[in-house]
């Protein structure tokens, strides 16, 4: 999805901090960066545009910060975080730029096939593990803009009113069943069905059975997921379809 890229050219680096944290596309902590590789002689253009800048700290430690170089006057640039909380700074002889920023990688999107606890998937998404929130099939993150739906195919040893019919329809659709209470009117419901005009991504993560060896059984990320379709009320039937394939 990013174009023809030269593996001699690009790469991939994790962001740290919050100094992009901010304007209409944030880098936050965790995203993962898609950079293409620059040398002093090669940069071209560089005015207006998001760049690596490497700098040694005061205790000569390479360090390494995304800004936007803006140009004030002839040989003259400032480099500019997008939060604000952080100053321009000048772009003097000690700065080296290394890289230019391509592509913005959500971290989920680099971890779409992994298998993970409950506890690490709440890590995921930088909220703190609460059992009361998080042993429930349907998690809302509202300060995340985020849904996160948490499947056990296999309901044996349910009540019935509680076996409900997840399966896949096919690799790339899934049918979900919400809890007894979610109906197409309520915030939840309109959350899930209005999700993209939203801005809420809901994420799917299905496991077969509730216990492994004895154990919580850990769940597969399958990524985000888009609504289709639903039927019915308290339970709602969604048919979701994943952005992406089954790895």
């Amino acid at each position: 999805g990013y174009g023809r890229l030269d593996p001699q050219k690009h790469f991939i680096a994790q962001a740290s901090g919050n100094s992009m944290d901010g304007g209409t596309n944030p880098v936050r902590d965790g995203d993962y960066l898609l950079l293409e590789r620059i040398s002093p002689d090669s940069a071209g253009g560089i005015s207006n545009q998001t760049l690596v800048i490497e700098r040694q700290d005061e205790a000569g430690d390479n360090q390494y910060l995304l800004r936007t170089v803006l140009k004030r006057g002839p040989n003259d640039y400032i480099l500019r975080a997008a939060n604000p909380a952080y100053a321009d700074m000048e772009a003097t002889p000690e700065f080296r730029t290394l890289a230019r920023l391509r592509a913005i990688i959500p971290s989920w999107e680099m971890r779409i096939g992994e298998t993970m606890a409950r506890e690490d998937i709440a890590g995921m998404f930088g909220v703190a593990f609460n059992p009361g929130n998080w042993n429930l099939g349907h998690v809302v993150l509202s300060a995340k803009k985020a849904h996160v739906l948490l499947v056990t195919l296999s309901k044996q040893g349910k009540a019935s009113e509680h076996r409900y019919k997840d399966h896949w329809i096919d690799e790339s659709t899934f049918l979900w069943s919400s809890q007894n209470q979610t109906s197409p009117d309520d915030k939840r419901g309109r959350e899930i069905i209005e999700h993209s005009a939203l801005g809420i991504t809901i994420h799917l993560f299905v496991r077969e059975n509730k216990l492994a060896g004895g154990k919580a059984a850990p769940f597969v990320y399958h990524g985000p997921v888009e609504y289709e379709k639903h039927s019915g009320e308290k339970p709602m039937q969604v048919t979701f379809r994943l952005r992406r394939p089954q790895r």
